[in-house]
């Protein structure tokens, strides 16, 4: 297994997007996932010296989250590595037209259709329509 040196890991950082929140003794990274996950890890400022398989291994699945071959396509490519997305939120519930249209004619307000499927706008309608005068 080829490993990185140090600073190979703080060019993935860079390029991955990474935020460098600290620098003591070792530089401290931050990356936000699109998920929300936040990740964290560091670095030594042995920038030249390579680190051990065991080391980069544990780097890879506890730290930064991506396989070795992902690592090393973004050093290649200078550019993030792919993440899941968190999945679209569902788009909101609309009315047919003929459906708010009679709603309205009701006396139905758009806040009060905010939030209804088609089942229970046909409903609220229906019950209205019964309603005596």
């Amino acid at each position: 297994m080829k490993t990185p040196t140090y600073g190979e890991l703080e060019d993935f950082f860079t390029y991955d997007g990474w935020t460098e929140v600290r620098s003591t003794g070792h530089s401290m990274y931050e990356k936000v996932l699109p998920t929300g996950e936040i990740l964290d890890s560091h670095r030594s400022f042995s920038g030249k010296k390579t680190m051990s398989p065991g080391r980069f291994k544990a780097i890879l699945n506890t730290q930064i989250h991506v396989s070795e071959a992902e690592f090393w396509a973004v050093l290649r490519t200078k550019k993030p590595a792919p993440r899941p997305s968190p999945a679209p939120e569902p788009a909101p519930a609309s009315l047919s037209y003929r459906l708010v249209s009679a709603l309205e004619a009701a006396g139905v307000t758009q806040d009060e259709m905010a939030g209804l499927d088609e089942a229970r706008a046909r409903r609220l309608l229906d019950e209205i329509r019964s309603r005596p005068t």
